[in-house]
């Protein structure tokens, strides 16, 4: 069975009516309307009426989960380069309990945690 190649040539595409080329177009321009399968309903000024929403999305994704990996690294950092406090004091009678320094290792617990999390919704942004 012989291979068959694409049907490429330069006698179709908006800017070829009956055979006869109108306007100034490059070979690039014939070749992306002739092999791509240019839309029909793309006009000529250069905006697609599908693929208008596309780099936007794309940049807006890009730059949320960069900002989600900053701060999600940020937040990793500060939970876990940050010694905790000690919680308890004194011996093994008496032994006091100190309420802020359980606060304050909370508080740590929990800038690992949304880190984490920030960091897993930016890998997410990034692969989106």
């Amino acid at each position: 069975m012989p291979a068959r190649e694409p049907d490429c040539s330069c006698g179709r595409g908006p800017s070829v009516v009956k055979g006869k080329r109108y306007g100034v177009r490059s070979y690039l321009h014939l070749f992306y309307e002739d092999c791509t399968g240019a839309s029909p309903d793309w006009d000529g000024d250069g905006s697609s009426p599908h693929g208008a929403w596309a780099p936007l999305i794309w940049k807006v994704s890009l730059s949320m989960g960069t900002l989600f990996l900053l701060v999600g690294a940020a937040a990793l950092a500060a939970g876990s380069l940050v010694p905790p406090k000690l919680e308890g004091i004194g011996e093994e009678e008496f032994v006091v309990l100190d309420a802020q320094a359980v606060r304050y290792n909370h508080a740590l617990g929990t800038c690992r945690l949304v880190g984490t999390a920030l960091c897993v919704a930016a890998g997410a942004l990034g692969a989106v």
